[in-house]
């Protein structure tokens, strides 16, 4: 059944006798349980008094087909659309009597084989699948955030439709067939449409940067390049769409990246090395909205020579698809080596380094750099605490445009390292009260090369020798321990050489908390940290006092100096 160029229709009437497709310009799915939840209540809502419930507006483009069905390219509407489906399709499960099963599903989500909505790549077979064989299914073995998000919103209605009888279920999708209205509007060509997609998404709509960077270029490939890019645009973003959803789940999983934003971030960090093209605007200091806009300035600019549209376009597009499967890769092979589990996950690389390392794993040469890497996030970004924006850029960029020797990138890191923390200055912030710096507890692991996982790791916190306290607090004699006064003592206690890894529980218990050294013994012997428990030996041996804090402090200081 043919839809309306422009009129208000109920869900029966849309879904019937057509199928739909989501073009490849489109985000995938990503609706969460949130906003599916807010629609199955707006929808409860509206059939408790009895009232039609407004859809929205769904806009469409009809597509030529060989078969009887007709097709149409959702351009507007889609997560709501593919929300409502798995939602009707589960409260269709509900129904016992077989015949009327299969008469609603052949009307709203299946017949002859043919899926009513189908999304776009590996996702259209993915919910075939989903709708016909999802007990096979494992979410664990999902490595797709759209088909995570599929397979949670059919798990959350199938959740809450169980409750329904058979009768209720029917009344509920009766409801939706005749209640639920949408206001309809078709658009015939393929430029129009996706020009359509790009306004509507860039006032108001949530669409992410990668979205919208798409959306554009397929527009201006469409527009003014006889769509002689559309699928090379395709081809790549779903290999950045890929790369993204790949990134943020071991990013969970790894706990690192924490300001990793899924909207923003890659598309970011690719344009740190991207200055050639946007040779006269690009700036380190720019944000993803002036990215953004950037990208849109410089196709306008160029819609009028359609040979150097076409060579920004397809250069940028593959250059940043290339970008996003290396750093999704990188990421990938960080829990399968040693040296990067201790980089990545205990140092936890700071954010401004990754566009750095992400080109420096594409042209094979981190592995070689990973120490000196380590000793610039140590120094500079967490013991100086400091962010520097400018050189990584300037480097990012130098190594992409010209071949740069592993040498002569690890001299540059040096020198950059040093500018912000050379040996004296870090040799005199090691020697003072550091307690609190983000640095220490990754330098107290690596001294002694103590062996832990990143499990026991994360449940490590660090313990004083001689208790912290608070200011002038504590229950013995600080000069028997040959501290000068309680002065002397509290700037003392936070120094390396009084500090000290322990896991959480036992730091908490009444066998360490606040007690002398000698008193902590029993309580240290029950670490896991070898280290620790050498303490307790040579605390019970000899005791702990002032001289021993500041002799450890300097093998500390020692070892970081040669480390580091």
């Amino acid at each position: 059944m043919s839809i309306s160029a422009s009129q208000r229709e109920n869900i029966s009437s849309i879904f019937n006798g057509n199928l739909f497709v989501i073009p490849s310009y489109q985000r995938k799915y990503s609706w969460t349980n949130k906003e599916r939840m807010e629609l199955w209540n707006d929808i409860k809502e509206a059939k408790a008094n009895t009232i039609n419930h407004f859809f929205g507006t769904l806009i469409f483009k009809q597509t030529e087909n060989e078969n009887l069905d007709e097709v149409y390219e959702i351009i507007d509407g889609q997560q709501r659309t593919t929300t409502l489906f798995l939602l009707l399709n589960e409260l269709i499960e509900r129904i016992e009597d077989s015949k009327k099963k299969a008469s609603y599903k052949s009307k709203f989500i299946i017949d002859n084989d043919n899926v009513k909505l189908s999304p776009l790549g590996a996702d259209k077979e993915f919910l075939k699948k989903l709708l016909l064989d999802s007990k096979s299914m494992i979410l664990n073995d999902l490595n797709k955030r759209s088909q995570k998000n599929l397979y949670d919103a059919k798990k959350q209605f199938q959740d809450l439709s169980s409750a329904f009888s058979e009768k209720e279920a029917l009344e509920i999708i009766d409801f939706i067939r005749k209640n639920v209205e949408v206001l309809v509007l078709v658009v015939e060509k393929q430029s129009e449409a996706i020009r359509m997609f790009e306004i509507i998404n860039d006032r108001g709509l949530e669409l992410n940067y990668l979205d919208k960077v798409k959306s554009i270029a397929m527009l201006y490939s469409t527009m003014y390049l006889n769509e002689s890019l559309n699928n090379t645009i395709n081809k790549n973003f779903e290999i950045i769409f890929d790369s993204n959803d790949n990134i943020i789940l071991k990013r969970d999983k790894l706990k690192i990246l924490a300001r990793f934003d899924e909207t923003e971030t890659l598309f970011s960090h690719h344009y740190t090395k991207s200055k050639q093209f946007f040779p006269d605007t690009w700036n380190y200091r720019n944000g993803v909205k002036t990215i953004f806009e950037s990208f849109k300035n410089r196709c306008e600019k160029l819609k009028n020579n359609t040979i150097e549209l076409e060579k920004f376009l397809k250069s940028y597009i593959e250059d940043f698809s290339n970008f996003a499967k290396s750093y999704s890769n990188l990421i990938d092979s960080i829990d399968k080596d040693k040296a990067k589990i201790e980089a990545f996950q205990f140092l936890d690389f700071s954010a401004t380094l990754y566009p750095l390392i992400v080109i420096l794993y594409q042209q094979n040469k981190l592995e070689d750099l990973l120490e000196t890497l380590v000793s610039v996030e140590v120094r500079v970004y967490k013991f100086k605490g400091t962010n520097p924006r400018a050189d990584i850029p300037t480097l990012c960029n130098n190594i992409s445009e010209s071949e740069w020797t592993i040498k002569k990138i690890n001299d540059w890191l040096i020198l950059f390292r040093d500018k912000f923390m050379n040996n004296g200055n870090f040799e005199y912030y090691l020697d003072n009260a550091i307690y609190g710096n983000n640095a220490i507890k990754y330098i107290l692991l690596k001294y002694k090369n103590n062996k832990v996982s990143f499990e026991e790791y994360q449940n490590l916190q660090i313990e004083h020798i001689f208790p912290d306290g608070g200011e002038n607090s504590v229950s013995f004699d600080v000069e028997e321990f040959g501290f000068k006064n309680i002065d002397d003592y509290n700037y003392t206690k936070n120094t390396l050489g009084n500090l000290i890894l322990l896991e959480k529980k036992l730091n908490a218990s009444q066998e360490v908390s606040d007690l002398t050294p000698k008193e902590k013994v029993n309580g240290y012997l029950k670490s896991n940290i070898e280290e620790t428990k050498q303490m307790a030996g040579i605390i019970d041996k000899d005791g702990f006092e002032k001289k021993k804090i500041e002799n450890r402090t300097k093998d500390i200081v020692d070892f970081c100096l040669k480390q580091f």
